[in-house]
């Protein structure tokens, strides 16, 4: 779901682009915050709780808390990048401006984060998630911002896949969690607690959609050994390769999602073969077992490398797509860039 209201937004966004920019701008822009949210300017406010604070305060799970107006181009996921013009275009639309909270928490490692629509009301400013994924009050400060917090979602929520709705997070209005006063940061504080969040892969090579959207077939393919095989005995499957067929790429401006054909050969010499789709899902390209279920996220394409990526099936789920027993050590492949010929077996 997560990823059609991407695609939603994109198609929204280049149907926007087609528009004359004078009906663009034909309605006056405005922003709720404009001396701390200006209109198509970065800021960052945030706060980092210490030891003495938190020790004070025991019931406050939250131990950082920023937020970022951020309109930087994330070239490297794997999800296509809205152009710079885009994203300041429409700030300050129907008065109402973007911004994403990143929050840790004591009780939990890593970067948490979601995006919310900020509005005017008559006696306050709130930022929303949407469908209804909860949100916070903002109120000036001198320089900072106070917040006032009603509760609202960092994984899961409208739009999640699966794993984040079974992970779901909130970053809920406890005793000591209900009111943070943010003070103006420099933009490499935030942009510290975005980057936080990316994983390994998104730095090892370039996004797969780029080596996908090629003319000609592409193909990822590995062998294993006698050796490879004796030394991990749950391992059912000898060969395996992923091919995109020559020819098949997306229609321009549209979401980069593939059809790809997946194979395997293993030890008994049984070979499958199932075609199913594969989309974009931020840094990795997420496939379903059944391209009836085209919104499901089953198992994963990551990258390894310049010309090798990772097959990530920690569901167990190749062994639906092909209707196949597969072992426990079935779940992770690294695979290499080949001639379309060893796609083929």
């Amino acid at each position: 779901m997560r990823t059609l209201l991407r695609t939603t937004l994109l198609i929204c966004s280049i149907a926007a682009l087609a528009i004359p920019a004078a009906a663009q701008d034909s309605s006056p822009k405005s922003s709720p915050l404009p001396e701390h949210l200006p209109l198509k300017v970065e800021a960052c406010f945030g706060r980092s709780y210490d030891a003495e604070h938190l020790a004070r305060h025991p019931k406050q799970r939250v131990t950082r808390f920023h937020l970022f107006r951020d309109f930087s181009r994330d070239t490297n996921a794997e999800d296509p990048p809205m152009s710079l013009g885009e994203f300041k275009d429409s700030d300050g639309e129907n008065d109402n401006v973007a911004l994403s909270a990143y929050v840790r928490f004591r009780d939990k490692p890593g970067v948490y984060s979601n995006w919310l629509s900020c509005h005017r009301y008559e006696r306050f400013v709130r930022c929303g998630v949407d469908c209804d994924g909860g949100g916070f009050k903002l109120r000036e400060s001198g320089k900072s911002l106070s917040l006032e917090n009603e509760g609202f979602v960092v994984i899961g929520g409208c739009g999640a896949t699966y794993d984040e709705q079974e992970n779901s997070e909130h970053v809920r209005p406890g005793t000591d969690d209900r009111t943070f006063q943010l003070d103006l940061q420099p933009l490499a504080a935030c942009i510290a607690e975005r980057d936080a969040m990316k994983p390994v892969w998104a730095s090892l090579g370039p996004p797969i959609r780029e080596r996908l959207n090629r003319d000609d077939a592409v193909c990822f393919a590995r062998s294993y050994d006698a050796a490879h095989l004796a030394k991990n005995p749950k391992q059912t499957v000898r060969r395996i390769a992923v091919l995109k067929a020559k020819g098949v790429k997306p229609e321009a401006g549209s979401f980069p999602v593939y059809g790809l054909t997946f194979r395997i050969e293993r030890k008994d010499g049984k070979k499958f073969v199932k075609s199913t789709n594969c989309q974009p899902s931020k840094y990795s390209y997420a496939c379903t077992h059944d391209p009836k279920f085209d919104e499901a996220q089953d198992f994963f394409l990551t990258r390894a490398g310049d010309k090798d990526i990772l097959l990530r099936d920690r569901k167990g789920k190749l062994s639906d797509l092909f209707a196949a027993k597969l072992g426990t050590e079935d779940r992770i492949f690294k695979l290499s860039a080949q001639p379309a010929s060893a796609c083929d077996f």
